[in-house]
């Protein structure tokens, strides 16, 4: 039996991931004389910015400081991010998951103080009975940890519930943790490769949660919907 739902924040209920890569790639191309490309960039998407920097200095020997970076872009982010709306579908999902009297939580990688700026602004704080970040855990995707924590705070057995990720780290991470994971893409994460999920979708509008709640028995089944 259904009884949680767990979502992740970035490129899930609000579409971030794009203002991410433009920042990104702008960042590389005027620091570095790089060209970041999206196949890079989807490296640290779910996950953070240090994976991506490690990757480039073992494989081309670029030395990123982390804190530079952070110190740059984070203001840009806030500034390109602050007036978007909720993804499509997001809102009649949630709404939908309260009504069945199914428990709804948050899990993301990034710190406390972004998804709480944005679902009070949304106006859907109030839908999450728990939210977890990666101040809660001391690994962030595609570690397991937030949604261990995420399961043990909603009282819940993981074979009832289910995560809706939009990134491999998020897929990785979930299929680690033991949880059935709707992969739900993006204008980004539509490029990745991505395998060992319960349902794919591009929007939440084309979830039938009438077939998840009618398939959710307990078994390691998937299906996917195109």
């Amino acid at each position: 039996m259904l009884k949680a739902v767990i979502m992740d924040f970035d490129g899930v209920i609000v579409d971030t991931e794009v203002i991410w890569f433009d920042i990104y790639k702008e960042w590389f191309k005027i620091n570095l004389h790089y060209d970041l490309t999206m196949e890079e960039f989807l490296v640290c998407v779910g996950a953070d910015s240090d994976k991506l920097f490690k990757k480039l200095e073992k494989d081309y020997n670029i030395i990123i400081d982390n804190k530079q970076f952070v110190a740059e872009t984070n203001q840009k982010f806030l500034d390109a991010s602050k007036e978007l709306p909720l993804k499509e579908g997001v809102l009649e999902f949630i709404q939908r998951i309260k009504k069945e009297n199914i428990l709804l939580a948050l899990a993301t990688s990034a710190s406390r103080k972004k998804p709480n700026y944005h679902l009070k602004r949304l106006k859907i704080l109030q839908y999450f009975d728990e939210i977890v970040t990666s101040e809660d855990v001391d690994k962030i995707k595609p570690s397991p940890d937030l949604f261990n924590k995420a399961i043990e705070k909603l009282g819940v057995k993981k074979e009832e519930a289910v995560i809706i990720e939009d990134s491999v780290n998020g897929l990785i991470a979930g299929n680690r943790a033991g949880i059935r994971t709707v992969v739900c893409t993006n204008d980004v994460t539509k490029h990745s490769n991505f395998t060992n999920y319960f349902i794919k979708i591009d929007s939440l509008i084309k979830i039938d949660f009438n077939k998840i709640i009618k398939n959710f028995n307990g078994s390691s089944d998937r299906y996917v919907t195109r």
